[in-house]
């Protein structure tokens, strides 16, 4: 299990949750927690202590 975050346009932390796997937790934000009429929101998951975006293609490693 990993902690992810959802951060919305302004930068803002608006949920966080321990979540089993990067695909629950992709469902998680895109199903509940991302507003999809503003661009700008995004998904981090915590990698030892330090926080990082969340690639759609990769699973959970750190956006390029």
């Amino acid at each position: 299990m990993a902690d992810y975050r959802v951060i919305d346009p302004t930068g803002d932390v608006v949920a966080t949750k321990n979540i089993e796997s990067a695909d629950d937790a992709y469902n998680w934000f895109i199903e509940e927690k991302a507003d999809n009429s503003e661009l700008g929101w995004r998904l981090e998951v915590d990698q030892d202590g330090d926080w990082a975006f969340v690639d759609d293609s990769e699973g959970t490693s750190p956006g390029n």
